[in-house]
């Protein structure tokens, strides 16, 4: 991306000219999306809608793989994902992900039993379980699953792993709204309380430059 656009007098001090740049994608539509439902390491397969979503989101990277250090594609170990980023670099001419570029800490937030169900089918069988679950969102788990500080622990674990395989060069990252959220609100240095403030669509791509360790974020649901 051309940094004609940008204005040194007002953007972050110490700018290295070939920072870490980690674009981060969510994985196109996938089976059960129209409806509603949680899914979150329920593995299901994309849609044909998905699947066009992700081949149309190449010409959006494509302008940000240039002159960097090279591409290293990673991705989330569930098909929805997996599929995401080989149809995305088949589009691009990039390498898909290889056995080093699936991590397992990409994978969506374990919602445990309330896997596949719907806000209204939970709302009917346990509304004040489900009150108080989003009244204490962050820190609350679902029957047998994770909490958003249990996502987030491990999700900081593989972005730390992705800070450094990107070091000089880009990394292409196709994963999940929940990982996604977690990655962006550290990067912006806000709380998890924000989590559902920060929107990701499928097929979203979000730009992150790191300047030594100093996230600069370019590009947020785009």
């Amino acid at each position: 991306m051309s940094e004609a656009r940008s204005d040194p007098a007002v953007s972050l001090p110490g700018k290295e000219a070939r920072p870490a740049r980690l674009l981060l994608l969510r994985h196109g539509a996938a089976e059960g999306s129209g409806e509603g439902r949680f899914f979150g390491r329920t593995d299901v397969d994309l849609l044909p809608g998905g699947e066009a979503q992700m081949r149309e989101a190449a010409p959006r990277l494509a302008p940000w793989l240039k002159g960097g250090g090279g591409v290293r594609a990673f991705t989330s170990p569930l098909r929805r994902a997996r599929r995401s980023a080989l149809l995305l670099c088949e589009a691009l001419g990039l390498d898909p992900p290889g056995d080093g570029g699936v991590v397992e800490g990409l994978a969506e937030l374990d919602l445990g039993e309330w896997e596949g169900e719907t806000y209204a089918s939970l709302s009917a069988r346990e509304p004040e379980r489900l009150k108080a679950h989003y009244a204490d969102f962050v820190r609350s788990r679902p029957p047998g699953g994770e909490s958003l500080l249990d996502l987030a622990r491990r999700v900081r674990r593989a972005a730390a792993e992705l800070h450094r395989a990107a070091r000089g060069r880009t990394a292409l990252v196709v994963a999940h709204a929940g990982v996604n959220r977690v990655i962006l609100c550290d990067a912006l240095g806000i709380p998890l309380e924000n989590f559902f403030r920060v929107e990701q669509d499928f097929a979203a791509l979000n730009v992150i430059e790191y300047h030594r360790e100093t996230p600069l974020v370019r590009l947020v649901n785009g």
